[in-house]
């Protein structure tokens, strides 16, 4: 037998135990992740090993060979030409943002049109990415994408030869994601899951990517499946459907391809998604991941704008109820389960229309609430859902993702927050196993034009701050360094001249007290100091 044979061979053998084990699959608790032993990080700094750490919310966080508690922002490259697309100048759009993230579709289709032949000149697309992202000091999630499964339903992602369909109809909706309820594509679905050479073509595939691109130094991790899907069976409605495939498809499947990473790569991130349903107000049912250092990659989309959005004539309108219901689901997962939350994919088509800025700022203080980062769809200059229009200048209503935040906290994180009106961030952290100091990336040339003020709670003495400028000109990186109190500590930055004060927000702190450092406006600044142990920036 040749090694697909056996590896069919092989999965047949572990359906057959899965069958027994699937009560397992929903155990509330997963457990600690062992500890990686190298990664590297962009711009030749080093951040090795990677691990996770708690705040004192409940909340979990990648962390750095410190244990730092990290945070990311970044964007999305949807794209079926990577090198033109993720082109230099785009990620030097999102560096000037002070953004450490990149969220970049790959396309099975695209890397291997036909089976066990894969396209180098594609590759060396995805590689030419990684190249620049590095130099921009830009992680990279490497995206298995797909939408709608294949292109016969008006989609992409999977290839011809794993597209199954088994000749039912399959009628084009005028609203595109509503191809997916066709019997056709869900068929696919349900064969994609099932077939044990299906199985194993997606296996090869994701063995592919992780042997070519794990020792690239800007790859932080792989996010399995972009809104995966499965079919509805009869006498199932959305919601029995959902729960079934999730428990019993979706999850086996994440499981198959988590332990097949981990063969080649123990260490880089593996995020999941489930079903785009939390915007319709569903939980999640996926089950526990073993194999350490698996993270939640959720997207977050108001339904009703999407539908007007992809109606002809549809009137775009947003309702703030929408967050309240994403709300009361999304934490089901990473309560059950303790793996870190960033938020893969969100994004408007059009920040012009009314109550768009307000949809945009309700949807940033609800990933600041529930997770530890996020990646805006889709990274681009022009219009639709791009950030930035064709100068590169941040697009009215949308320019508001672009704020200060703690990139790598030295404790255990309580809260952030960013009050816009007040131009403000708020760090709250009490101690922890955590060495180093707070870093704060701070986009200064953009929100703060005339300088800033950085304060902390603790007392006179037992902090300090230095500030260095990031890789590009715009952006600054404040490392803030407190003394173990054991009391909670909170870091303000805000611009110079604002008023004095910065408190952990709790009814009362013993001893608490204010001290200040101001730095000038950009005009004026200091020369640059480096910043040791930064993530992302070399200062």
């Amino acid at each position: 037998m040749n090694q697909r044979q056996i590896r069919i061979v092989a999965i047949v053998l572990a359906a057959i135990l899965v069958l027994g084990v699937l009560a397992a699959v929903a155990a509330p608790l997963l457990a600690q992740p062992a500890t990686p032993a190298s990664l590297r990080a962009p711009a030749g700094t080093t951040v090795e090993p990677w691990s996770q750490v708690s705040g004192t919310d409940g909340r979990e966080y990648i962390a750095d060979q410190q244990g730092r508690a990290l945070q990311f922002r970044g964007m999305n490259v949807k794209t079926e030409h990577p090198a033109a697309d993720a082109s230099d100048e785009l990620l030097a759009d999102a560096e000037a943002r002070g953004f450490n993230l990149l969220r970049l579709s790959v396309y099975w289709d695209e890397m291997e049109p036909t089976d066990d032949a894969w396209d180098e000149a594609y590759f060396a697309e995805i590689q030419t990415v990684l190249d620049r992202a590095e130099a921009h000091g830009i992680w990279v999630v490497l995206t298995m994408h797909q939408d709608n499964f294949n292109t016969r339903f008006g989609g992409k992602g999977m290839p011809d030869w794993v597209t199954d369909d088994e000749g039912l109809p399959f009628v084009p909706q005028d609203v595109w994601f509503l191809n997916a309820l066709q019997p056709a594509l869900m068929e696919a679905w349900e064969n994609l899951y099932e077939r044990p050479e299906f199985r194993a073509a997606q296996i090869d595939a994701w063995e592919e990517i992780v042997t070519r691109f794990h020792t690239s130094p800007a790859v932080i991790g792989y996010d399995l499946l972009n809104e995966p899907f499965g079919k509805i069976r009869e006498g199932e409605d959305l919601v029995a459907a959902i729960e079934r495939f999730e428990t019993t498809q979706l999850t086996p499947m994440y499981q198959r391809l988590t332990n097949a990473i981990r063969a080649i790569e123990p260490d880089q991130w593996v995020f999941v998604e489930a079903p785009n349903q939390a915007s319709l107000g569903i939980r999640t049912w996926l089950g526990e991941l073993s194999g350490g250092n698996i993270a939640f990659f959720p997207h977050l989309y108001d339904s009703t704008i999407e539908t007007a959005t992809y109606t002809p004539g549809g009137e775009v309108a947003y309702d703030p109820k929408f967050f309240d219901t994403y709300a009361g689901v999304i934490d089901v997962y990473p309560d059950a389960h303790h793996v870190p939350v960033l938020f893969g994919e969100w994004g408007v088509a059009h920040p012009e229309a009314k109550g768009m800025d307000q949809f945009v700022a309700d949807a940033l203080e609800l990933m600041e609430d529930h997770g530890s980062g996020w990646t805006m769809f889709n990274g681009c200059r022009g219009t639709g859902y791009c950030p930035f229009d064709a100068d590169g200048n941040d697009r009215p209503g949308i320019g508001q993702i672009v704020q200060p935040y703690a990139q790598a906290t030295a404790g255990a994180p309580t809260s952030f927050h960013w009050d816009a009106a007040a131009k403000t961030l708020t760090v709250v952290f009490t101690d922890g196993a955590a060495t180093g100091s707070t870093d704060l990336v701070v986009p200064s040339g953009t929100v703060y034009p005339d300088g800033w003020v950085v304060e902390t709670s603790d007392a006179d003495g037992t902090w300090s701050s230095t500030a260095a400028e990031g890789l590009d000109p715009n952006v600054e990186v404040i490392s803030v360094t407190t003394a173990a109190t054991g009391q909670p500590h909170a870091i303000c930055l805000k611009p110079a001249g604002a008023p004095a004060g910065c408190a952990v927000p709790v009814a009362e702190v013993p001893g608490s007290t204010t001290t200040t450092t101001t730095v000038p406006g950009t005009g004026d600044a200091p020369a640059a100091v480096p910043v040791s142990g930064q993530a992302g920036y070399t200062g």
